[in-house]
């Protein structure tokens, strides 16, 4: 049994989350979950540390969740949990950080960032690169800390390397845990991402990929009132862009990438008027149609069941003023 377990999410602001944590607690198993599976994946994890970042709570399990959490601290174990993500309302903050041995929130900031500031004293100075990695590929770089630590550093620098993970990953080669698994590890002793074998050539991959959508996406993109939306188009790693473009190409506020699957809708969200909060929209849309939503202000995404597409598109044009 690993002494320490990392739970992080797989998005670029995970990995980096996961990256500083795995700085701080060298050994560590490094595991990537999401906020559909969290419950499962905490439930199986039987190390004595559990180090969380990144991983928001979905309002149907969030209740079972804290009680699984005060389960663990009442038998010994702890749980460190850096998350900056919305509490839902059928939890309260109160329960949560009272389940938790160390409890670090703030949704004005990403997860790297929060985890880097509270291990600080614990790092290496040059570890705040990976923060600034996560902070910028999570359009969250717009904090007190982030702008006054990049302009320490060839911001120009900083964006090659965030470039590299963000379109990195969306290939094959990198899409699996075990890859980035790879990264983690890599940036986690000090390198960064365009040390990794194979990682800037994918990159590139990505943004001649992304270009090919375009262009497939101005044939396929249809709107209703003020979304515009592409359903099941090729690239499933490519769904934030794929919603951008939909939502560029019909002059839209809201652009959607949704992808069917066997029982449900995969939906993701994007907006050019940064004034729409998505995570709002995605959780109330999402819910009146039987589903969950949430996610971001500028970046969010939800999943509904298979056929109410139409009507999920109803509410959200409800809810847009």
């Amino acid at each position: 049994m690993p002494e320490t377990t990392i739970l992080t999410h797989a998005d670029p602001d995970g990995i980096c989350a996961g990256a500083v944590a795995l700085s701080r607690f060298p050994g560590s198993t490094v595991f990537f979950t999401r906020p559909t599976s969290f419950y499962s994946d905490l439930f199986h994890t039987e190390s004595r540390s559990i180090v969380v970042t990144d991983i928001a709570l979905t309002k149907q399990d969030a209740p079972r969740i804290v009680g699984l959490l005060k389960k663990r601290k009442q038998s010994g174990m702890e749980t460190l949990y850096f998350d900056h993500h919305i509490i839902p309302p059928t939890i309260s903050r109160a329960s949560l950080r009272s389940s938790l041995s160390l409890y670090v929130h703030s949704r004005e900031a990403s997860a790297s960032e929060l985890i880097y500031r509270h291990y600080t004293k614990d790092l290496p100075r040059e570890r705040v690169w990976i923060a600034l990695y996560g902070a910028i590929a999570d359009y969250a770089d717009d904090t007190p800390f982030a702008r006054e630590r990049i302009r320490n550093w060839d911001r120009r620098a900083l964006f090659f390397e965030v470039s590299t993970i963000s379109l990195g990953i969306k290939n094959e080669e990198f899409a699996t845990y075990d890859a980035k698994r790879r990264i983690v590890r890599t940036l986690a002793r000090g390198g960064n991402p365009s040390d990794v074998p194979g990682f800037v050539r994918s990159a590139k991959k990505a943004v001649n990929r992304e270009f090919e959508l375009y262009e497939l996406i101005k044939d396929r993109a249809q709107s209703l009132g003020k979304v515009a939306y592409v359903k099941d188009v090729p690239s499933f790693g490519f769904r934030g862009p794929s919603a951008l473009f939909a939502a560029t190409v019909r002059n839209s506020r809201l652009g959607i990438c949704a992808h069917t699957r066997e029982r449900y809708v995969d939906i993701t969200m994007r907006t050019r008027d940064y004034s729409l909060r998505l995570n709002t929209l995605a959780d109330r849309a999402a819910e009146a149609v039987g589903g969950s939503g949430g996610g971001h202000a500028a970046a969010a995404g939800a999943k509904i069941p298979k056929g109410a597409f139409r009507k999920f598109l109803d509410e959200l044009n409800k809810q847009i003023k």
